[in-house]
């Protein structure tokens, strides 16, 4: 339960109340660690966002920039932790037919007083580390992908506007993604996986009349050993 309100001139509050209840089962592969982890959780939050949004528009912007600063922090909590996530996103018109973009993101979760459990655990989203599998990326126990205490990621995208007419409601855009998921606090012998992950590619939208349809190719540059990567993705209903 939550709102969001422009506190100042384009600075905007979003606090919110959240509850939850997780009840974690553990396959019979799994490690033992992560079979210490099986068990029912219940947890009330707060969490609150600061966001400074100086963009000249929401969608496909040209100018400005968005920052933003989000954080949970635990009311009641089975395994309580603290959240932090911030992004920054500027955006600059380079030429008519050009719009740069610089994007970064990093978050951390820390346990109070337990580690933190694999269902609260970082990820990246394929919108931030495209050419990897979602879910697939971080450290890896046993076979299982737990995620990290920590993330993050660094987007230079340049969007052509121009390439195709108008009339067709095409976006296209290329990229280099840049991140990392490190960080295992409930085992040592987990290799944490703080390696560089990057990838580069093209990136398609369209406007199609079922809905907002996207097309991402992609290269990998670097990975972990443990990585899946992907070199295309199709979505349908979710716009870049």
């Amino acid at each position: 339960l939550g709102t969001r309100f422009e506190q100042y001139k384009d600075i905007y509050l979003s606090p919110a109340l959240g509850f939850s209840r997780e009840d974690l089962k553990v396959s019979s592969t799994a490690s033992k660690t992560l079979k210490d982890q099986a068990g029912v959780f219940n947890e009330l939050a707060f969490d609150y966002g600061i966001t400074s949004d100086k963009r000249n528009r929401t969608f496909m912007p040209t100018d400005g920039y968005i920052s933003s600063f989000n954080q949970t922090l635990p009311i009641y909590s089975d395994a309580a932790a603290i959240k932090n996530q911030y992004s920054f996103s500027a955006y600059e018109s380079l030429t008519p037919n050009l719009t740069g973009a610089v994007k970064f993101y990093m978050g951390a979760i820390n346990g109070l007083d337990k580690d933190v459990r694999i269902s609260k655990r970082m990820q990246l989203s394929q919108s931030r580390l495209r050419g990897f599998k979602a879910g697939k990326v971080g450290p890896k126990d046993g076979g299982d992908y737990v995620g990290g205490n920590y993330a993050a990621s660094l987007n230079f995208e340049g969007a052509l506007p121009n390439l195709l007419p108008e009339s067709t409601k095409t976006e296209v855009s290329v990229f280099l993604d840049m991140g990392s998921i490190w960080g295992v606090d409930y085992s040592s012998t987990v290799d944490d996986s703080s390696e560089l992950r990057s990838s580069v590619g093209i990136n398609t939208s369209w406007s199609s009349p079922v809905g907002p349809l996207s097309l991402i190719f992609s290269q990998n540059i670097t990975k972990a050993t443990t990585d899946e990567t992907e070199s295309f993705n199709f979505k349908l209903g979710t716009s870049f």
